[in-house]
Parts: C-alpha cells; sequence; structure tokens
C-alpha cells in the first residue's frame, strides 16, 4: 500500500501484491556463491577467506511474476529510475514502489499533500475473495487503485462572494469548473449530494401518520442564490478575466481555468462488466473533499449523517487503473492516467490555496 499523502517505507514486501512475496534470506545457498577453492586456504598455510565478491545479502522470490514483469516493463518504458534498484534492495516490489512514489512527486505530491489524503494499493485483484479470481492466475493483470483515507475540507462561501463582487455569474462558473474538474477522478460531497439524501428521507417517510413530526434539513435554504445563475462559457469568462487584471478574484479564475484543462487530458476509466462482478455489493466510492458554504451548514450536517452508513458495504475504490504487467502500451496509459490524476489533485489543491479562509483547512503542511 502506498499514501499518496505520505511514503510508508516497506523493506520485505512488494508494492502491495497479493502473490507470493519476495523474502530476504541471509545467508543462502545461491548460484552467485563462490567456489569452495576461493574460500579455502591453500597449502599448509593459515589465511583469512577470501569473501570479496560475495554479496552480503540475497533475495528469494518464488512466484511473484507480476511485480518482476511490471518492474521490468517499467524500466523498458523509462518510467523507472535504473538507480532506484540497489535503494530498493533489488526487490522487484520495492522498487515498483519507488517507481510510483516518483511518479507521484513529478505530478506535485507536495500539494496534494496539502488537501487531500489519498492512498494508492497495487494488485492483482480487486477483491481477494471475489470467485473471478481463477481468471487472472499469473496476477499480470494488476489495478492500480486510489482511495481516500480522509476527507477534506472545503468552504466555499467567502470564495463566491469574492466573485460575485467582480461578476455575478463568476461564482456559478467557479463551481462548476471546479467541481466538474475534479469529479471525473474522485468523488466530492456537496449540496447535490445533501439533496439526494433530502429527497431519499422524504421517501421514507411518506404516508406516515405522524409525516409532519419529522424535521427534514433545509439544504435548498443554505444553497447561495449566486450558485443558481447561468455559468459563463470559456470565451465569455476569458473577457470577465481580462478585466479583472491581478486581482484575487482573476487569479482563482486562472487557477480553476488550469484545473479542468488539466483534468482534461485524461479521463478515468470505466468500470467494466468484469470489475463491477469482482467488486460485487459495493458502496459509492467514499468522499476526498467535503465542499460546504458554511462551516455546519445543512450540507455538513447530511455528511455526518450519511458518513455513519458509507463503511457498512465495502465502499467502490475512487479510481481503478487495470493493466497487464506484461503489455508496454498498457502499462504506459495506466501510468499516464495516473499522473494526469495526481497533476489534477495537485491543481485543485493550489485553487483551494487560493479561496479566502482556507488555510484553516490544510491536512498537512
Amino acid at each position: 500500500m502506498h499514501r499518496l499523502s505520505r511514503f510508508d517505507q516497506t523493506t520485505d514486501r512488494g508494492a502491495g501484491f497479493d502473490g507470493a512475496l519476495a523474502k530476504r534470506i541471509t545467508p543462502v545457498a545461491a548460484a552467485r556463491l563462490a567456489s569452495a577453492a576461493g574460500l579455502m586456504a591453500t597449502g599448509d598455510q593459515l589465511a583469512i577467506p577470501r569473501l570479496e565478491g560475495v554479496p552480503l545479502e540475497y533475495l528469494y522470490s518464488a512466484d511473484d511474476c507480476a511485480s518482476v514483469a511490471l518492474a521490468r516493463t517499467l524500466l523498458e518504458l523509462d518510467l523507472a529510475a535504473p538507480e532506484d534498484w540497489e535503494s530498493a534492495h533489488r526487490d522487484p516490489g520495492m522498487y515498483v514502489l519507488k517507481t510510483i512514489e516518483r511518479r507521484i512527486a513529478a505530478h506535485g505530491g507536495a500539494a496534494i499533500r496539502r488537501r487531500f489524503d489519498l492512498y494508492a494499493t497495487l494488485g492483482s485483484y480487486l477483491d481477494e475473495y471475489s470467485d473471478n479470481n481463477d481468471e487472472n492466475p499469473d496476477g499480470t493483470q494488476l489495478y492500480l487503485t486510489i482511495d481516500p483515507d480522509r476527507c477534506g475540507f472545503v468552504v466555499l462561501g467567502p470564495t463566491l462572494e469574492l466573485l460575485e463582487k467582480a461578476h455575478p455569474q463568476l461564482p456559478a462558473t467557479f463551481y462548476s469548473l471546479f467541481t466538474r474538474a475534479l469529479m471525473g477522478w474522485v468523488r466530492i460531497y456537496d449540496f447535490h449530494d445533501a439533496e439526494d439524501r433530502v429527497t431519499m428521507l422524504k421517501d421514507w417517510i411518506a404516508g406516515e401518520a405522524d409525516e409532519d413530526q419529522y424535521e427534514i434539513p433545509d439544504v435548498e435554504g443554505c444553497i447561495p442564490a449566486c450558485i443558481k445563475e447561468r455559468p459563463l462559457g470559456r470565451r465569455k469568462l476569458r473577457e470577465v478575466r481580462a478585466q479583472l487584471g491581478p486581482r484575487q478574484a482573476g487569479l482563482l479564475i486562472d487557477a480553476v481555468l488550469d484545473l479542468a484543462d488539466i483534468s482534461g487530458q485524461a479521463k478515468r476509466p470505466e468500470v467494466t462488466e468484469q470489475m463491477r462482478e469482482e467488486l460485487g455489493d459495493t458502496n459509492p466510492p467514499l468522499p476526498s473533499l467535503l465542499a460546504v458554504f458554511v462551516e455546519g451548514d445543512c450540507v455538513e450536517g447530511s455528511f455526518d449523517e450519511d458518513g455513519q452508513t458509507m463503511m457498512e458495504v465495502t465502499p467502490e475504490p475512487s479510481v481503478i487503473l487495470p493493466f497487464n504487467a506484461h503489455q508496454p502500451d498498457s502499462v504506459r496509459q495506466a501510468f499516464r492516467t495516473f499522473g494526469v490524476m495526481c497533476s489534477t489533485l495537485a491543481a485543485a489543491s493550489r485553487v483551494i490555496d487560493l479561496m479566502p479562509g482556507s488555510e484553516r483547512w490544510v491536512i498537512q503542511s
């Protein structure tokens, strides 16, 4: 398991593979042992055995085809750094782990850590107990999955007020660009989720004798009117942006446009029927970001209520990147998509950094 927000150094296993794991054994009989003639003194002399060239540590890997194949493919594609091999103790799984760490760092890892707490897992199965796992006997079909460890938090109210002063349609435009770009990769819990919860509650109590006694959250009342305006098109938005100059509203528009452009460079793979069968009955992905208008509003309250049941059933991963360790094009595409996803999260973090009052909600500085 590898965290996007922090790097857990592992020394005795691969990068989350479910097959046999590499094990270090010291000492052990191996093909690279020096010959007896090189170790024994000759004649009637007494001499210290010569041990130069004899490795101090041996690595034994049994049936760990996936990590070996992936490490080789990553190296051939120039996605892995040769110099990491020694620091990874010549462990293919650890070598892959270091490659993922480099990928994250190259695509905004420091920025991601400020606002998101996510982790990536690399394995041969989406569910190790699934009946469909026998369809991947050698484990070379791999899945890189991304999930939140904790939910990030952003208060939008002050930003929307700032933008509304510059142009009445900027708040809705900003909100649309920001949420669409992020939701292309991870789940945001916002007022739409709160509205869905209200609808569900109303369906539950419909027809009951004491229906009027239930308290339904007033989600509609907490939504700012500016959000309901029609968002500006790209051409008109750029015209408005040109008029803002170096003001903070202009910087926010620049940042959210950059976020939207980065997010559009790749698309999250669709969950196939085979993956759906392996996942079985799962809950929706856990939210990676909670977006409220004001602290303690109905959106936050709905999130707190929904959060009590989110883990009753195993949630679906936020992102699933499938690939075959033996197929270079498949590996290249998966790691490119992973890079775009990381860059998108980093760009979103930079947007949040510009929002008034957001310094209170930094996860890791």
